[in-house]
């Protein structure tokens, strides 16, 4: 059974995790917090809890950056997929007249984030707290806490970026990244930028 290892534990990490078949990997989220998941579903709710946009799939992979990387997998697995799923696991769904999509009236916030730690509670998803991303070993495997290096046969960067920081979301990885790689942000945008063979930022 292949290892996956998870650095993050916001929305991207939870949904990543809850697709994943626990058949096939073994799924591990590491966190840095000492408890919790899936927090800034509870601060976004305060504005407006929307889940996802129903606009043509075409439109909505340009929201994207780079658009090509992540075209076969949005095509396959669409907003209107996404949709389906959230049904599918309790959470019923309206669009509403900006074309966003809602949970439906007197679904709070909390219910969805819920019924996600269902679905990884089946998977049999491992979370580990107390985990702090501080850079990499020279095998590119993941240390955390200066001194706990992490092996996994996929490594997935799901961290965030920096308007967030009462969640967490404070944008502190990015200078371990940059020692690695140039980066370059032009603009605010869903980035996912694959790194090597089993390593993926997910922005």
């Amino acid at each position: 059974m292949n290892k996956i290892a998870i650095i993050g534990g916001g929305s991207a990490s939870l949904f990543f995790a809850s697709f994943l078949d626990a058949n096939i990997y073994e799924i591990n989220i590491y966190e840095q917090k000492a408890v919790g998941l899936g927090r800034k579903f509870l601060v976004a709710g305060d504005g407006g809890f929307n889940l996802t946009h129903s606009e043509d799939i075409n439109s909505f992979i340009e929201r994207y950056t780079p658009s090509a990387f992540l075209r076969d997998a949005l095509q396959f697995f669409n907003n209107q997929r996404f949709m389906l799923w959230l049904h599918e696991i309790g959470i019923p769904t309206f669009i509403g007249t900006s074309k966003r999509v809602y949970p439906e009236k007197g679904i709070k916030p909390i219910k969805v984030l819920n019924a996600i730690h269902s679905v990884l509670e089946k998977n049999n998803t491992l979370v580990h707290f107390n985990k702090t991303f501080t850079g990499w070993n020279e095998d590119n495997d993941p240390i955390f806490n200066n001194n706990e290096v992490v092996t996994s046969d996929y490594c997935i960067f799901a961290l965030g970026g920096a308007s967030w920081k009462i969640t967490g979301s404070n944008g502190s990885w990015l200078k371990h990244f940059t020692k690695e790689l140039e980066l370059l942000i032009l603009k605010p945008r869903i980035v996912h930028i694959k790194l090597t063979g089993k390593l993926l930022l997910l922005i």
